[in-house]
């Protein structure tokens, strides 16, 4: 069902993006949208350079992505424990919110994005491969309003479920994507659902990318997958978060999309919210890392909107980012703190669903149509 899906997404987002089809021109030649790609060579040289531990290729259960094999968590696996290494980022120090979309870019990112650019906040935007490729415009707009640039994969699948070879593609085609447009290679990185274990961050840390997950999910994803879901339990969470702020111990990295015109209507009431309880920020800026392999970025790119303070760059092995025992399926102080619980890896961490690349394509009755043929 996945995969149909996938390839449905893929083939929508090709022929609607035609009628308005880009004018910069790739020297590369892409995977398809939404398809599972195949590394370069010299990407398995470069993974296999380092060592990587020998967690098992898991099994997809389905729309409930990864199914765990025994009890223990030998591997640091987000999905099942809500386990985190030190070098993964999960929030900001005390004060500062790393604020965070996934997803784009899509058609509702442009509404975004002036927003954005009207309150001078800069965001750290995780982007899909193909739809890097679809919208390179928008790319580089994000780029040039100095927005940080990340990944969130090539076909935003679960990373645990994929040999190594299929990581590194993942990863390396997106960021390629990104460089031809910008000139700048992303240093970090989102796992779609949030699915990452130490096989996955191994192969990642080979190939110089860094992890980040978060600590506060807005559940706006649910705006488009539930009809039972109100817009104001997203405003909720916020607000409370925001009242958390002077008693919290530590600062957050939320969880938002520009996926859908509801997820960025989303993003744009509760910016101001967030804004007047946190310095809000990218999180380079917050972590204290620089946001591109090759380093600083022209001034007029700066990511930050905020100082970091002499926390931050501590921050990930003082505990901010440590393992934690409250995983993805128990309601932790962090995920939990608004009005709706973050809730179990395949719903809080669904992270745009198992569409994503082009999910907004959907909107369409035609498309319906053929999708509901096409899975019939």
């Amino acid at each position: 069902m996945l995969s149909k899906l996938f390839t449905i997404a893929a083939i929508a987002l090709t022929a609607v993006h035609a009628q308005t089809a880009s004018t910069f021109a790739f020297t590369e030649t892409y995977p398809t949208s939404g398809s599972k790609p195949t590394p370069k060579a010299e990407w398995v040289t470069e993974m296999n350079a380092g060592s990587i531990a020998a967690a098992p290729v898991l099994k997809e259960s389905g729309s409930n992505g990864p199914k765990q094999t025994g009890s223990g968590d030998t591997y640091c696996d987000w999905t099942f424990t809500g386990c985190t290494r030190a070098t993964d980022i999960v929030a900001c120090p005390k004060g500062q919110w790393g604020i965070t979309y996934d997803d784009g870019p899509t058609q509702f990112s442009s509404k975004l994005y002036d927003f954005l650019d009207t309150t001078k906040q800069k965001a750290t935007l995780f982007m899909i491969g193909g739809q890097v490729v679809q919208y390179p415009e928008l790319v580089k707009r994000a780029f040039d309003s100095g927005h940080e640039l990340a990944i969130h994969t090539w076909s935003h699948s679960y990373l645990t479920t994929l040999s190594n070879e299929q990581i590194a593609a993942e990863l390396k085609w997106t960021e390629l994507a990104i460089k031809e447009v910008t000139g700048v290679s992303p240093r970090f990185f989102r796992p779609p659902y949030g699915d990452i274990d130490d096989r996955v961050r191994d192969i990642a840390k080979n190939l110089g990318f860094t992890p980040v997950i978060w600590n506060h999910d807005t559940d706006d994803w649910m705006l488009a997958e539930s009809t039972s879901f109100k817009e104001s339990w997203v405003d909720g969470n916020a607000t409370q978060w925001a009242n958390n702020a002077a008693t919290s111990t530590v600062g957050g990295v939320s969880l938002e999309h520009d996926l859908y015109e509801k997820t960025v209507d989303a993003a744009i009431r509760i910016l101001p919210i967030l804004q007047k309880a946190y310095s809000v920020t990218t999180v380079g800026a917050c972590s204290g890392q620089a946001s591109y392999k090759e380093g600083s970025v022209p001034v007029k790119n700066a990511t930050s909107s905020a100082v970091p303070s002499a926390a931050s760059s501590a921050g990930i092995s003082s505990g901010i980012a440590g393992p934690s025992s409250a995983g993805p399926n128990s309601s932790s102080a962090a995920s939990s703190s608004g009005v709706i619980a973050a809730g179990s890896a395949s719903q809080a961490a669904l992270d745009s669903g198992a569409a994503g690349v082009a999910k907004p394509v959907f909107a369409t009755l035609a498309l319906v149509a053929v999708a509901a043929s096409y899975l019939a």
